[in-house]
């Protein structure tokens, strides 16, 4: 009797141990899916501002951005704009369009043009908010 209680209490602690397996495993590939969707959508967003400025000499930009302190990039200056998506066209993005609240929008930086999301996506206990690039300081001074 007392070896069939101890094959029970083994048996219910490996199932209690798969169960929080799978469900650790579940939230990982959740995170994982979002950061890609983010990335997904930056990469996308770069291709079409670069084409819309090569086209209009100007970023498709709404309103400044006035408290984005997550800026990656050493080329960064401190002005954020808005993308306005409607100024691009036959784009298909997981985030950006404020359906999420005011913060589920794409930024980008006057001087860099890098591209960040307001709101970042939450993985592995950080928010991120861009591609993370090895971006490198350039001395426009020397061009």
């Amino acid at each position: 009797m007392e070896k069939f209680k101890l094959n029970i209490i083994i048996y219910i602690t490996i199932f209690l141990i798969m169960i929080f397996a799978v469900l650790f495993y579940m939230r990982n590939s959740l995170s994982v899916s979002k950061l890609n969707n983010m990335y997904k959508d930056i990469e996308t967003l770069e291709d079409q501002v670069s084409i819309y400025y090569l086209n209009n000499s100007n970023l498709p930009i709404k309103n400044e951005i006035l408290d984005f302190k997550n800026s990656i990039n050493p080329n960064d200056n401190e002005i954020f704009y808005e993308i306005d998506l409607s100024k691009l066209e036959n784009i298909d993005l997981s985030y950006g369009n404020e359906k999420n609240g005011p913060n589920d929008i794409y930024i980008i930086n006057e001087q860099s043009h890098t591209i960040y999301y307001l709101d970042g996506i939450e993985y592995n206990n950080r928010k991120i908010y861009t591609r993370e690039l090895n971006y490198e300081y350039v001395e426009l001074n020397n061009f």
